[in-house]
């Protein structure tokens, strides 16, 4: 049974999945007042990734947000996210993923979604910024939602030392689980192709300006699909040897989430229109994993009502409690 019931009109997965993302101006004024530290986080490897810090008086726990492929920390579903959770007395912290949120000129190397070692120090560093010994709760959405479903797995597998500290449950809301076959779904719909090729293109052409002795990119408007520029930089700007072994490398199959040993919720809905939901019946059941599966949604909406209310954060409050 669906427990997510959006008004009528705002029931459509397009419609769920681009209020998702609009940014208000209420977001816009919200987000650009919020007070904040900025910090920079400096990996095991040199790699340094930005994130904003919101601490409350006596908070009941830490939330770290980590947002989708071509969002940021400015996303409007992280600051709508941010907001209700300062509001609840969590602090927020907010993490850009590399070459997001205008970060292109603090590494050299272009972000891929493989990139899971220094996306999990730095969400461990942050956590152990923490003063006293409070709950920790990381939430992904999209490909962000991918990154944390890894690193619940890293963190449940890692040395003492090493695993994030006080960390009690993690939630990924629409995340990629076959990033191959999500990339094609994006490919068949035309204004998610057209919105993804040329977010990506201008990134590219920001990393290209920022260190031109290393990228030219003066041939990306050829490229017409995802797909395709996706084969070029795996081609020319990566370790791996084909579109098919990059792509393995963060695909999560059944047995990776035999992996996880940590509280973990992951949301999906049906109409989702770049992730396939029959992959999330495949997941193994398991203990730690609790699997939903709403009939409506889109992609990283579940928005409820017209102050654009996100069902997920009562899933949040709910296992948080």
């Amino acid at each position: 049974m669906s427990l997510f019931k959006p008004i009528p009109l705002f029931s459509g997965p397009m419609v769920q999945s681009f209020l998702a993302s609009f940014k208000s101006k209420a977001d816009k004024s919200y987000g650009k007042n919020l007070v904040g530290e900025w910090r920079s986080v400096r990996t095991k490897k040199g790699v340094t990734l930005l994130a904003r810090i919101h601490d409350v008086p006596s908070p009941k726990g830490i939330v770290i947000l980590v947002h989708g492929w071509e969002g940021s920390i400015h996303s409007s579903y992280i600051i709508r996210t941010t907001k209700h959770f300062l509001a609840k007395d969590y602090s927020v912290y907010r993490l850009n993923l590399r070459d997001h949120g205008d970060t292109h000129h603090l590494n050299e190397g272009i972000f891929n979604g493989s990139l899971l070692e220094e996306t999990y120090d730095a969400v461990l560093t942050l956590a152990k910024s923490v003063m006293s010994k409070l709950p920790v709760y990381l939430a992904g959405f999209s490909l962000g939602g991918n990154f944390v479903l890894r690193m619940a797995s890293r963190h449940s597998s890692a040395k003492a030392d090493e695993k994030i500290p006080g960390l009690k449950h993690c939630f990924a809301f629409s995340p990629a689980l076959d990033p191959k076959r999500a990339t094609i779904k994006m490919d068949d719909h035309p204004f998610l192709r057209k919105y993804f090729l040329n977010s990506w293109k201008s990134s590219l052409a920001k990393k290209g300006q920022l260190f031109p002795h290393l990228y030219s990119f003066h041939d990306l408007d050829k490229y017409q699909s995802v797909m395709e520029l996706t084969e070029k930089m795996v081609k020319e700007f990566s370790q791996f040897r084909s579109v098919d072994e990059y792509f393995l490398s963060y695909t999560l199959s059944d047995l990776f989430f035999k992996t996880i040993k940590v509280p973990t919720t992951i949301l999906t809905s049906m109409d989702d229109p770049v992730i396939p939901w029959k992959e999330f019946t495949e997941i193994p059941s398991s203990a730690y994993i609790d699997v939903v599966i709403e009939a409506k949604g889109g992609h990283c909406g579940f928005i409820e009502d017209w102050k654009r209310s996100s069902y997920y954060w009562r899933i949040m409050e709910k296992k948080m409690g």
